[in-house]
């Protein structure tokens, strides 16, 4: 796909990338050719989720209680430390990109 400002991206090897990461459970990335940037969805982990949201909020989130992890896939300060701790471990895997996915959007099912 090519982005608006003419670069070229391999959306399944981005893809790739941000699935490997433990506490994606499902990733996808979307990208526009009238955009410079991409989003991503994903489905994160329950276990993994509940942990990241405990280092964030500064208390302890039960993995087992899905209502309050589908209340934390709104939580904008949730979304976006977990889009900068994403980009900073894809971007070693994908040449050095700085920011590879712009938006992000957690689903909770």
């Amino acid at each position: 796909m090519k982005l608006a400002q003419g670069e070229y991206v391999a959306m399944e090897k981005i893809e790739d990338v941000y699935s490997r990461i433990p506490i994606a459970m499902q990733v996808l990335v979307h990208g526009n050719s009238l955009k410079s940037y991409l989003i991503g969805v994903i489905v994160p982990d329950p276990v993994q989720f509940a942990a990241f949201a405990s280092r964030v909020l500064k208390r302890r989130v039960d993995a087992a209680d899905l209502q309050a992890l589908k209340e934390f896939c709104r939580d904008p300060r949730i979304a976006e430390d977990l889009l900068m701790e994403l980009n900073e471990v894809a971007a070693k895997s994908l040449n050095g990109w700085a920011i590879l996915v712009c938006g992000l959007q957690l689903m909770d099912d």
